[in-house]
């Protein structure tokens, strides 16, 4: 026969042993919905513009292999991308043209709908500054990978741009604010080790990829050249 003590402890290792069980039946039980809490907080819902470009896709391609659900927009004028039919693509919506008022509520609306947690804007130079604009619309609702007005300002500045480099101790190209063809014309390139080249501040999609090398063969045809160019305080 069993001593009472024996009894007790055997007791307690039974009452221990439905303990265990129910607590790992219960956890069965709500295995799904944990499972279910945890898809949710890893699963992002992921706003690319640009939709049309490459780059954009390659990023819906990387949102989506690391889990996270992707809808892609462009505007109207490309609805028939065919980045919209990507399986790295969960939804595809176009949108006015940055420039308009209805724009920002255009993303606005799409956030909302989507519950969209971070919006990454692939975006063409012009496009670019409307998108730092709408960041004060959409950071209430969603991470925005993007800087503001004033910081882009200062990066698409080429001149501030290079000043900014050269204050962090930074190797930058020399750099010359020019407003005036004449300013070129009468440049000393007296000694100069390597040719320079005229690049507009403001975007300009014609002359972008002009990178003809000055001083040219003769001083005639270095003036001839500048003042060929939309140069002047408006367009330094």
């Amino acid at each position: 026969m069993p001593s009472e003590q024996e009894k007790n402890a055997g007791n307690r290792r039974f009452q221990t042993a439905l303990k265990t069980i129910a607590t790992l039946t219960l956890l069965l039980l709500v295995m799904p919905l944990n499972l279910a809490l945890t898809i949710v907080a890893l699963l992002r819902a992921i706003l690319i513009s640009g939709g049309k470009m490459t780059k954009a896709l390659q990023l819906a391609r990387s949102f989506h292999k690391a889990g996270h659900r992707v809808i892609l927009v462009e505007t109207e004028k490309y609805w028939l991308t065919g980045h919209r039919y990507s399986w790295a693509v969960d939804r595809f919506y176009t949108v006015p043209n940055p420039q308009t008022e209805e724009y920002p509520q255009a993303l606005l609306k799409i956030v909302q709908q989507e519950r969209v947690n971070i919006y990454v804007p692939v975006c063409s130079p012009v496009a670019s500054y409307y998108d730092a604009e709408v960041q004060s619309i959409l950071s209430p609702h969603c991470t925005v990978m993007h800087v503001d007005v004033e910081m882009l300002q200062r990066l698409d500045d080429k001149y501030t741009f290079a000043a900014a480099a050269i204050a962090l101790g930074l190797r930058v190209p020399k750099s010359y604010l020019i407003t005036n063809p004449q300013q070129v014309i009468d440049f000393d390139f007296t000694g100069a080790q390597r040719k320079y080249i005229i690049k507009s501040i403001p975007y300009d999609s014609i002359r972008r990829l002009d990178l003809t090398k000055l001083p040219c063969e003769t001083p005639a045809e270095t003036a001839t050249f500048v003042k060929s160019l939309p140069i002047s305080e408006s367009k330094p």
